[in-house]
């Protein structure tokens, strides 16, 4: 093997290794979390909690594999700023993990929803926009279901 060859092939595992290292810092780095009952509905109680008007709310169920219902609310805040919360629970760990993971794996811009997805417990909470004030009002109400 000349010189020249083992050069390209040290290129080759530098190029292989550099473009495998965001998912090996994603999988080290990134914290699941826990699967856990979460009773009643958070969003609505946070809203109540926070002085934000639910102005709707009606059932839903995501077309996933694993969910098993949710509801879906319109939040306005004093301002008159309006955001559409959906929640969907799920039978387990797995499928609401899953249903994360496809949401991620949506490129920016082609296909992605433009909300922000938030994993309370059993619960997937999707609101749009994800750059709202009331979400970061909502924030802190969420939270306190969480496992510490």
């Amino acid at each position: 093997m000349s010189k020249y060859s083992k050069l390209e092939v040290g290129l080759l595992i530098f190029l292989i290794f550099v473009a495998l290292l965001p998912f090996v810092l994603i999988l080290v780095i990134a914290e699941e979390s826990p699967f856990h009952p979460v009773s009643g509905e958070p969003v609505n109680e946070a809203a109540l909690a926070t002085g934000i008007t639910v102005t709707s709310a009606k059932d839903s169920t995501w077309n996933m594999h694993g969910a098993i219902g949710g509801k879906t609310y319109v939040l306005t805040d004093n301002k008159g700023e309006t955001v559409t919360v959906s929640t969907q629970s799920f039978d387990s760990a797995e499928t609401r993990n899953a249903a994360v993971r496809l949401y991620h794996s949506q490129p920016i811009g082609r296909g992605k929803p433009v909300g922000s997805l938030v994993v309370l417990g059993q619960h997937l909470v999707y609101v749009t926009p994800a750059n709202s004030d009331i979400l970061k009002c909502l924030a802190p109400e969420l939270k306190k279901n969480r496992i510490p």
